[in-house]
């Protein structure tokens, strides 16, 4: 049997006050296709800390079928570098609509740049003793 590929419910931001919050104090960081809010969250969830993310889509950006598209697109980028990101933070991803010309290697590359910059990318930890 396959293992599922999808995020866990304590990786999704849910509840508005999270999005209204992490848009609100967070570090931005915008480009043409899209503008990521981060900010870093202390409760624990299940006993552990873990990255969650959040996906916003106005109508502006296409309708319902090219909104989830991107919507899926996202957040297959952050399961995939998901082991990259601290473990505290909140992400807030707001599309906007060039997004839906840009192929999947050039969202990759912003989201990478987007994630640098907001200086989400977890500490090496060094081995040496």
């Amino acid at each position: 049997m396959t293992p599922k590929l999808t995020l866990k419910s304590g990786q999704r931001l849910k509840r508005n006050n999270d999005f209204v919050r992490t848009r609100r104090h967070g570090r931005t960081y915008r480009c043409p296709y899209f503008a990521l809010f981060s900010t870093t969250h202390t409760e624990e969830s299940g006993g552990h800390l873990s990255a969650r993310i959040g996906i916003s889509a106005s109508k502006r950006v296409g309708n319902a079928v090219a909104r989830n598209r991107l919507k899926r697109r996202f957040r297959e980028l952050f399961r995939l570098r998901q082991h990259e990101i601290r473990q505290e933070a909140d992400i807030v991803i707001s599309i906007r609509f060039p997004a839906n010309r840009a192929t999947l290697s050039e969202l990759e590359h912003r989201f990478e740049q987007a994630i640098q910059y907001n200086g989400l990318i977890r500490p090496e930890r060094s081995s040496s003793p």
